[in-house]
């Protein structure tokens, strides 16, 4: 494959890799604040427990894809810079690359979305 591609591809996956670990670094904070603001609150009802409960586990579901992403793009990485010395199949290259590049679509968008939700449930609880 083109070295010029292939050089494109890994810029790619380095963007995406800065990308994924700044939105990994956000949910922690995100969870604080959360725990912050409702930790001076007295006699929660069980809907409002119940509802951070469940945004604190899409909170650690979306870590948890990010991690996995992470190791994706590192297995990545590590293919692509093989095929520069010549050891894979075109093909093969564009089909993973095109794979990740969904799956990481997919990723940011469950973290728009966790995201919109956590300040959403902020504005109706408070």
């Amino acid at each position: 494959m083109d070295g010029k591609i292939l050089e494109l591809f890994m810029k790619e996956n380095d963007a995406w890799d800065d990308l994924i670990t700044r939105q990994k670094k956000e949910i922690p904070d995100l969870e604080n604040m959360i725990s912050l603001i409702l930790e001076g609150k007295k006699n929660l009802d069980e809907e409002v427990v119940s509802n951070v409960s469940l945004l604190k586990h899409e909170m650690h579901a979306q870590e948890s894809c990010m991690a996995d992403i992470k190791d994706e793009l590192a297995k990545q990485q590590h293919f692509l810079a093989s095929e520069k010395r010549g050891n894979a199949y075109p093909v093969h290259t564009l089909m993973s690359q095109n794979a990740l590049r969904e799956r990481i679509r997919s990723a940011e968008r469950q973290f728009l979305d966790l995201k919109c939700n956590y300040l959403n449930y902020l504005a109706n609880t408070l």
